[in-house]
């Protein structure tokens, strides 16, 4: 009688370690308010709104896109600002008031890669759904325990002030070129 091998399972997304993690990242999502800022805005007289932003964090982003990977910003709608950076860096923005989940679907499916090779970034309770479906789901140190609870990384730099920085440096440290 002749024996049947036994099946060999794939592995699980569960069981690919922070390397192959980080080695599989393509895209780079980031929830604005929540990995990019803060969530300080300025109000102006005119009623717009002004976010702060970490000048390393902004050349993080730069130095992602340089490296030819895709960017996508996530705001809430209305937000000007999040306009005027996305232009100034050359991005795609996406707006959601709600779960950002849909937006990780749509901007996967918009790029062309596999929830795999997609990072997230963020801290709040809406981003949530999207972090569960990231590859690498990442957020600040400053982020609920319930949504640290749920990412592979979380960053030592608080958001607003390198946590963005740290993230795409230790995306890209096999690509930078080595300081002298």
């Amino acid at each position: 009688m002749e024996t049947i091998p036994p099946l060999a399972p794939k592995v699980p997304l569960e069981e690919m370690s922070l390397e192959q993690r980080i080695g599989a990242a393509k895209l780079l999502m980031v929830e604005l308010e929540g990995g990019l800022s803060d969530g300080v805005s300025y109000l102006a007289p005119d009623g717009g709104e002004t976010l702060p932003l970490y000048r390393a964090d902004i050349l993080g982003l730069e130095s992602w896109l340089a490296a030819g990977r895709l960017l996508v910003l996530v705001a809430r709608p209305g937000l000007a600002a999040a306009e005027a950076l996305a232009r100034r860096l050359g991005a795609v923005l996406r707006t959601s008031g709600g779960d950002k989940g849909i937006l990780f679907k749509q901007a996967v499916w918009e790029n062309q890669v596999s929830p795999v090779e997609a990072v997230y970034l963020g801290r709040d309770m809406d981003d949530l759904p999207a972090l569960g479906l990231a590859g690498l789901a990442a957020c600040p140190p400053e982020a609920p325990e319930w949504v640290r609870s749920v990412c592979h990384l979380v960053t030592e730099a608080p958001a607003g002030r390198g946590a963005v920085r740290e993230l795409v440096d230790r995306l890209l440290a096999d690509y930078l070129p080595e300081t002298i």
